[in-house]
């Protein structure tokens, strides 16, 4: 999606930046963009961690602050990392009252040694990605370049773990029901399919792995469902989330979700992943 950075910066000045503010800054835009940077909904992908009141967090890229603030009501310190200055400005002037947020314009390379036990890299963008179901032959160098930048980047966020830390990743499903019904993915986010995921995850050699499933996705999620805990046919919310652009529906993807949960298969088409992973023990 479209940086909106010093929109959202122009609309705090009029409407203010506390939870007020926010509020009515919701009830006067209409769009998608605005709803995705300033949603309380976002906080749900992160509410129910157990981060303890003396952790250190790190987050990789701001966004405009969606989970910075429920992260810092829980850790004892949060980093935000993110090479775009407007970003972290958003963020700051957002959560002004929190004192235990350090804010720093530049990459996870700039961290040196540093080690925290909880990192979080939330749906990493890039600017050249394309992605989707269709691998067409002149866009495959650039596909294999996409995804080596998105194994990188997940590499560098393990190494940036503590030692019996844990790592949190979301990412849109690259064969998401979503993309089978019509929609046209984002060509600046990174996307990865549910194979891929574990094979990047595994070879990290962890202690351990947890997969979970936002629904309707990991961007504004009412419901988080879970290998342990998957959805059963006629319980997922409406799966028919439009609010980032028009698109096509080809099919009714709640029906063909209801056959999946009913049939056992509905981890391959979620329209995206959330995974908790553990670093071993030193």
């Amino acid at each position: 999606m479209k940086d909106i950075s010093y929109e959202i910066l122009d609309l705090m000045q009029e409407y203010g930046s506390d939870s007020a503010g926010l509020r009515r800054i919701l009830e006067s835009q209409t769009s998608p963009e605005i709803l995705m940077a300033l949603s309380p909904i976002r906080e749900n992908l992160v509410e129910w961690m157990d981060i303890g009141k003396e952790e250190r967090v790190l987050q990789l890229g701001s966004g405009y602050g969606a989970l910075t603030g429920a992260l810092a009501r829980k850790a004892g310190e949060v980093v935000v990392v993110d090479p775009r200055v407007e970003n972290l400005e958003v963020n700051r002037i957002r959560h002004q009252d929190r004192k235990n947020i350090r804010y720093q314009e530049g990459e996870d390379a700039d961290l040196g040694g540093q080690s925290f036990d909880w990192v979080f890299l939330i749906g990493p963008e890039t600017n050249e990605a394309v992605f989707g179901i269709s691998r067409a032959k002149d866009n495959w160098d650039k596909q294999e370049e996409q995804r080596i930048t998105m194994i990188e980047k997940i590499r560098r966020a393990a190494k940036l773990t503590a030692f019996g830390g844990h790592m949190v990743l979301a990412f849109p499903n690259t064969h998401s029901m979503r993309v089978w019904s019509g929609d046209k993915p984002d060509t600046e986010e990174l996307t990865v399919s549910l194979s891929e995921l574990l094979a990047i995850v595994d070879s990290l050699k962890g202690e351990k792995r947890e997969l979970y499933y936002p629904l309707p996705d990991y961007k504004l999620p009412s419901m988080i469902y879970s290998d342990t805990y998957p959805p059963v046919k006629g319980e997922i919310p409406a799966m028919f989330a439009a609010y980032e652009k028009p698109r096509h529906r080809l099919f009714s993807e709640d029906a063909a979700y209801s056959a999946l949960c009913e049939a056992g298969g509905f981890a391959q088409f979620a329209n995206s992943f959330l995974l908790v992973w553990e670093k071993g023990r030193k």
